[in-house]
């Protein structure tokens, strides 16, 4: 079942005549100098108004400080502080925050030209909708397109069952009743605390998707998307048994054995890339048992790694 929908420009061209809401943009960082700037003056760029923008560091010491001190006169609230992680900086900041719609953009990412203003035009026509997102553009460390990231359409069943979002989080925002419903992230999670967001909001309320990039997403040297360590693929196992304990995410608990298998398959990939396997086939053996079903290009890899590779022929 497809909760949701698509947007068009054509739909919105009422919207400019509405109140505008207060959008809350919070971006976490801690030692990402090198891209922080650029992250900062893509929200300051933005046509739409109001937005309040907070900037909350990790305590840098890369000279991060100096940075956001340089527009400082320009941010709602900003700090530099020790804190236990990005979903903990998030919490602050959202704590904070007074806006009816909120977001966060990661330091390393931006913002594209009129991203903030087409999705509050989006959230305006489908007003039951707790979340709008769009596609990306994927950039490297110097800021060049690498490619196109789509998303795809907003369908519960697929999100209960195998728990892989549809999004690319720069390029969204949600309603504060979506946070009020769904949050604050689990700090206890590192790579997966907003996949868990996103997954309990799917649960409570419709979201609405634009088919066009809205924001960049950078895959560089340090980015944690990119990182394949043994916190990652821990937590990876570890949220195969995630608890959704309400009743309101009774959706999830029904689907658990599937999705905790998908995520068990994604643990193996990553011990695959890593050197590892043997531990890798034992993963996607007890995710077999648990639930067969899967997509094609999963079952290409599973034959991949369980069928020898040919030697060539001398």
């Amino acid at each position: 079942m497809i909760l949701g929908g698509t947007v068009g420009k054509h739909e919105v061209a009422y919207a400019a005549e509405v109140a505008r809401p207060l959008v809350t943009i919070v971006t976490p960082s801690y030692n990402q100098r090198e891209f922080l700037e650029e992250a900062i003056c893509s929200v300051l760029a933005q046509d739409y108004e109001p937005i309040e923008y907070l900037v909350l560091d990790g305590g840098s010491t890369d000279g991060s400080v100096e940075v956001i001190r340089r527009y400082s006169d320009r941010l709602d609230w900003w700090t530099s502080e020790p804190d236990r992680g990005q979903a903990d900086a998030l919490n602050k900041g959202f704590a904070r925050a007074r806006g009816d719609v909120l977001g966060w953009l990661c330091s390393d990412d931006t913002l594209l030209p009129g991203a903030v203003a087409r999705m509050v035009d989006a959230l305006a026509v489908r007003s039951e909708a707790g979340l709008v997102y769009g596609d990306a553009l994927w950039t490297d460390d110097e800021s060049k397109q690498t490619g196109s990231a789509v998303s795809r359409e907003w369908d519960r069943e697929l999100l209960r069952r195998g728990g892989s979002l549809p999004l690319f989080q720069p390029s969204s925002l949600f309603t504060r009743a979506a946070w009020a419903a769904a949050g604050p992230f689990d700090v206890s999670l590192d790579y997966l605390f907003d996949t868990v967001f996103f997954l309990k909001v799917s649960e409570l309320m419709p979201a609405v998707r634009i088919p066009e990039p809205l924001a960049t997403y950078r895959v560089h040297r340090d980015s944690k998307s990119g990182r394949i360590d043994k916190a990652k693929i821990a937590e990876y196992m570890r949220f195969a048994d995630y608890p959704f304990e309400r009743a309101s995410f009774g959706g999830l608990s029904r689907h658990a054995r599937a999705r905790k298998a998908a995520y068990l398959r994604r643990a193996a990939w990553m011990l695959a890339q890593a050197g590892q396997p043997g531990k890798a086939r034992r993963l996607v053996l007890r995710s077999l048992a648990l639930s067969p079903a899967m997509s094609l290009r999963t079952s290409r890899w599973l034959a991949g790694l369980f069928l020898p590779s040919r030697s060539p022929r001398s």
